[in-house]
């Protein structure tokens, strides 16, 4: 971009130049005259000059690059000519908005929750992985443990209540050692045609708040 009193301040350089060699040829003061008029010329060509290239026998070449350039953000119609990536996002909680509060410590349950914010139809399989201490505990099959798909229809989400807890994740609570859950979460297309693996996601349980909060 060219800023106008960027643009002002060249003009009058240019004019403060260009009356001084003349005035100096007038005077018949020729070499002064000339090396003004060169000089103008020189400052004109300095945008051309940042693109300078040293081509030396082996072929070693430095560029000067303007920074600042801008990040585009992809449209979602740019997004759908170029990646297929489902925006779907999931996560568990002790209380989702318009659901009962769990008690974790009195219920061993948590909500789980699942969404489609994408215009297409997509399958999302979720496996879930409990660690404790050194402990991982993965569901064997059905919706937690990634043999059953979650339909979520466009602009469509699930609550689910009541993801079971594990005995041994249980005592590990019980006894004040550090415990997470991970969701790992494929995602497909109707087809069943596998669109993107997305990374997992681990919450880590409160103790002194009996709530779950997402591991950075």
């Amino acid at each position: 971009m060219i800023w106008p009193t960027k643009k002002l301040g060249e003009i009058l350089v240019g004019a403060i130049f260009v009356i001084s060699g003349f005035f100096l040829l007038y005077k018949e003061v020729y070499g002064w005259g000339v090396l003004l008029i060169s000089l103008l010329l020189i400052l004109l060509k300095l945008d051309s000059l940042t693109e300078f290239a040293i081509n030396l026998t082996g072929g070693l070449k430095t560029k000067f690059v303007t920074p600042g350039v801008e990040s585009k953000i992809i449209t979602e119609k740019e997004r759908g000519q170029t990646n297929n990536v489902a925006i779907v996002s999931y996560k568990i909680s002790s209380h989702l908005p318009g659901t009962v509060l769990f008690d974790f410590l009195k219920d061993w349950k948590v909500w789980f929750w699942v969404a489609n914010h994408d215009a297409k139809k997509y399958r999302v399989y979720i496996k879930i992985k409990f660690i404790a201490d050194g402990t991982e505990r993965e569901v064997a099959d059905g919706y937690y443990g990634g043999t059953q798909a979650w339909k979520l229809d466009a602009f469509a989400g699930i609550q689910a209540p009541g993801l079971g807890i594990p005995e041994e994740i249980k005592n590990a609570v019980i006894e004040g050692k550090r415990v997470k859950i991970q969701i790992n979460c494929d995602v497909k297309d109707e087809n069943d045609n596998l669109l993107e693996k997305k990374f997992p996601q681990t919450y880590i349980y409160d103790s002194q708040n009996n709530s779950w909060f997402l591991e950075p």
